[in-house]
């Protein structure tokens, strides 16, 4: 049973330590991960150059991260989950932004003399549930000893698996959207890729605003998806599966987690009600920088933004892009939300160990999993 104490985690990375910068409840990763560990070196799976999973080279060779701020935090992580985000980044995706990111911060902090030697290697993952062994002096809302991200009712390896698509989905139907427990009772919401791991949370999101939610996903998930809240559900591998959507009354929120692959706004926006919301999480902006250069892949990002939301306007329809932020009032609800019973973690059946991790990129990337996939670090205790 894990002690209650949750935080936000932004970038986090799959190892047995962490370290966290505790800010206003907020705390924010800024260091590096890892697993074994052995004279003050840990092991961590690190990848040198973008692609495939045979980039992946297992080192022994990674400092543990030390408090250098007084309000640090070093964790020691007891399991962790990957998410498609990870996938993309071993590819490549949003490389040049974030290596502007780090030469400008380097500028800044390092006088440019190390302008590229950030960017490599990379240590891949976003969510952990750990235990805090040190922490600094000015941090006051966390103790040695607690296990962070935690809930009463949920294991260890579900906690690993709840930070990101919990703040990605709550993010997206209320920051973004603006829907909350007022306005949004008896309001109809369209869930393209419901039984995704941002899919089934939002689906529960959902219900508990008292929502009617129709689900776009494979004929397999329907009846876990319907037992989450889903009234209708619809196979989007069916060619007609516009047409279907077509004859339904027509949406309040279509909440879009996979991206445009099969469909355009335009084509969606056809089926929302005038005022009605189309949120998406996945956006162009990483992609074009990686295309066309920092400058001229965020111009076209502007203009894709303006275009789109321009004919939403002159539709009578909202268009916008979600993200998310380290959040951890918005966790504790999260938390909440578990400990009542209305919101659960959808884990797969298959589990990986820290030594597997890359056979657990490939598990998800080839679309096998259901659910969450979860690393287990018991070999390292």
């Amino acid at each position: 049973m894990l002690k209650i104490n949750s935080f936000p985690l932004l970038f986090l990375k799959r190892t047995v330590y962490h370290v966290i910068k505790s800010i206003n409840e907020s705390p924010t990763l800024y260091s590096i991960p890892t697993a074994r560990i052995s004279s003050g070196r840990m092991q961590a799976w690190i990848i040198y150059y973008y692609g495939d999973n045979q980039q992946f080279t297992l080192s022994d060779s990674i400092q543990i991260p030390i408090i250098l701020s007084p309000k640090d935090v070093l964790i020691k992580v007891l399991s962790s989950s990957i998410n498609r985000i990870d996938i993309r980044r071993r590819e490549g995706y949003g490389g040049k932004l974030i290596e502007t990111y780090q030469s400008m911060k380097n500028i800044l902090q390092l006088g440019g003399n190390q302008l590229n030697k950030l960017q490599f290697p990379i240590i891949l993952g976003r969510d952990f549930c750990g235990e805090i062994v040190r922490k600094g002096p000015k941090v006051t809302k966390f103790n040695v000893g607690d296990k962070v991200y935690g809930a009463l009712n949920v294991t260890r390896q579900e906690a690993s698996a709840l930070p990101l698509v919990s703040l990605t989905s709550w993010y997206a139907i209320r920051k973004f959207s603006g829907f909350n427990e007022e306005n949004a009772l008896g309001k109809r919401a369209l869930l393209i890729g419901a039984s995704g791991g941002v899919g089934h949370i939002a689906t529960q999101l959902l219900k508990n605003l008292g929502m009617e939610i129709t689900a776009l996903c494979s004929p397999n998930s329907f009846d876990y998806i319907g037992e989450l809240g889903a009234r209708d559900t619809v196979n989007y591998r069916e060619k007609d599966w516009l047409v279907e959507l077509s004859r339904k009354p027509k949406y309040d929120i279509i909440f879009d987690t996979v991206g445009p692959r099969f469909y355009s706004f335009e084509l969606m926006s056809s089926l929302l009600n005038r005022g009605g919301t189309f949120v998406t999480i996945v956006t162009p902006i990483f992609r074009n920088v990686d295309k066309y250069g920092l400058v001229s892949g965020l111009s076209r990002t502007a203009y894709e933004a303006s275009k789109q939301t321009l004919y939403g306007w002159s539709n009578g329809v909202n268009y916008r892009w979600a993200f998310y932020t380290a959040d951890g009032k918005v966790l504790n609800e999260i938390k909440r939300l578990i400990e009542q019973n209305k919101l659960k973690i959808k884990l797969d059946s298959k589990r990986f160990s820290f030594e597997n991790i890359p056979q657990a990129i490939s598990y998800v990337e080839n679309g096998h999993a259901t659910g969450k996939v979860v690393i287990n670090y018991s070999s390292f205790r």
